[in-house]
Parts: C-alpha cells; structure tokens; sequence
C-alpha cells in the first residue's frame, strides 16, 4: 500500500480534504511550528510608541457578561445543565446582529438535534444564518496538535476571505472530543494551548472552549486543573429556578462580573440578561419549608435540619436561599 508522502512526513492523519490542499496544509503546518522560534524581531516586542493609545480599563464584550472580545474562554458545567443550548442561542444571535462570525465546532450533535434547537429558537429557512458558520462532528485532526491547529488555520483563513475584516469567534464543543490526549492530563491541556489556543489568541480571535464539569461541579472542570490556566476566564454554567446563570471562577480582567444571569424565555427559547435569580430548587425547598411549618425567623440552621429530619436533602446555598425567599415572599404578601 503507498503512504502519501505527506502523511509520512508529518507522522499524523491529514484533514479533511475540503479545508485546502495537500502543499497548502504542509506550509500551514511549518507556520504553526516554526511560529515560536522565527517570530520577527519587530513582532516579538511591545511596540511602545503605541502601546499606550488604546483604552484598556473599559469592558470589551463581544456578548455582554458572557464572551470577552478578543479573549479566551472555558465554560463548563454539570451534565445535561444545557451549555451547548446556551452557548447556540447566544451565538445565534452575535450572527445575527452581525457583531461577528462565529465558527461552531460541534463535536456531539447531530443535524436533527441542531434542527430541533433552532426551530425552538424561532430560526428557519428564511433566516438569515451565514454568518454562523456550523460544523456538525467536523473531521478535524486533534487539536492539540500541529495538524489540528494547521487544519483549524485553514478552515479560518477561508471564513475569513468571505467576511473580510470581520471579527471572528470560535466555540468547540466540547474539550474532550477535539483533543488526542487524555484530557486528565496536564499536558494535553499545555498542547492545545502551544498548537490552538495561542495561535487563536495571537488573532484576536475570540474563542471559547465548553467542558463537563468534575463530580463536584463546585471544585471545577473535569479533568487537569490546567484547563483554567491558559484562558482569560472561566464561568462555571448554573441552573437557576428559571433560567442560568455564570459564576466566575477565574478571570484575568478586573470588569469581568461575579456572575451573569439569564432568564431562559420561550416560544421563541431565550436567555434575556437578568439583574439576579434564585438558585435552582429554590422555590420547591421555600414550599417545602412552608409544609414543614418552619417559622419563618429561623435562619438556614434550623431550617436544614428540619429538611434533614423529614428526609430532605438540599444544597446549602439552595436552603440559604430558601429562607430569603420566604421572608421576602412574605413581605410582599405572595403565597
């Protein structure tokens, strides 16, 4: 059987043939690696005559309280939480507001699963989508490697020929199906930063990269805890009892907000920014307390153990909750 000389040299599978061809793919490759070593003397440095002009201390959103322009990102959250439903309507509507290009790469859905979601968000033949560029189970080689990223280059370089002089943003959905690595292990985290996450970064590109949660959601990401060192910001993605919300869990910018909260709308399906929400459970644990006949001045203590005594377990943020809500529910005299 012949090897493609190609193939041979680069000791990895090639990309799909539709991002560009063979002599291209090489020259993009040899770009990427020798990216660190042949930076010019007069791109290696701060320019400083100009370094000054920009106005850096005001907040830049690409989408207000969710995707920092030009920034790097990792959102995460427990399953089935709804981040990928979260993060299509939000880039839905940068394209559609034409803010932007995005560029989804969705590793998990199929095209029945994207129908379903964007008719329940009120899209359809006659909507304008081209600016949302989506790629179902794309069949890019890891990004954690140089092929990966050449291949990713490739495919950029021609969205942004069609949209020239737009700004670009990038989602991959999820962490774990894009890599070759062990997603556990720091050095696959270290090698998606070295091939993609630099190069997008170097861009201006804003991107973004979605992740399952650990077992303890409140402990972080799956997997190595290098997978918050190489973004700007990680949100950890929340249920609220009627919508979600975005806790900040790192981020390198001091305007980046604490938390950012939607209400989850429908008919169409929505998330509208919202001032705050209850934790989710908030309202079932308030009832509950109320059938319990907890009085209403006793605080998240004695509240918790009167769940605990009739069989109820609940998160304590959730009791804490709970207890405010009643009070404040009562104050305003709604049952």
């Amino acid at each position: 059987m012949s090897v493609d000389p190609l193939d041979d040299a680069l000791g990895e599978p090639r990309p799909n043939s539709d991002f560009c061809d063979p002599d291209a793919f090489a020259s993009l490759i040899a770009q990427v690696e020798a990216m660190e070593a042949t930076a010019r003397p007069a791109s290696a440095f701060v320019d400083w005559s100009t370094f000054w002009d920009r106005d850096r201390s005001d907040a830049d959103w690409i989408d207000e309280g969710v995707l920092a322009r030009g920034r790097s990102h990792a959102i995460y959250a427990g399953h089935k939480t709804g981040k990928s439903l979260f993060m299509l309507e939000r880039v839905a509507k940068i394209a559609g507001s034409r803010k932007g290009v995005v560029v989804y790469l969705d590793f998990e859905m199929t095209g029945e699963d994207l129908f379903e979601r964007l008719d329940e968000m009120g899209y359809g033949a006659d909507s304008d989508l081209t600016r949302l560029r989506y790629a179902l189970l794309p069949t890019l080689p890891p990004l954690d490697t140089s092929a990966g990223a050449a291949a990713l280059l490739a495919l950029l370089d021609g969205v942004q020929a069609d949209f020239p002089g737009e700004h670009l943003v990038v989602i991959i959905d999820t962490t774990g199906r894009a890599v070759a690595g062990d997603e556990n292990s720091a050095d696959t985290v270290r090698a998606f930063y070295r091939w993609t996450g630099l190069v997008l970064k170097q861009r201006g590109i804003t991107w973004a990269r979605l992740d399952h949660a650990g077992k303890d959601a409140a402990r972080g990401q799956r997997g190595s805890s290098a997978k918050g060192d190489d973004v700007d910001i990680v949100w950890r993605l929340a249920r609220t009892d009627t919508g979600l919300e975005l806790q900040r869990d790192a981020a390198r910018m001091t305007w980046v907000p604490e938390r950012s909260v939607f209400h989850m709308s429908t008919d169409p399906l929505r998330f509208v920014p919202v001032a705050m929400d209850w934790p989710h459970g908030t309202r079932e644990v308030a009832d509950l307390l109320d059938t319990l006949t907890v009085d209403l001045t006793h605080g998240e203590r004695p509240a918790g153990k009167a769940l605990r005594d009739a069989g109820h377990k609940h998160a304590q943020n959730v009791i804490r909750a709970a207890v405010k809500y009643r009070r404040q529910r009562a104050s305003d005299g709604v049952r």
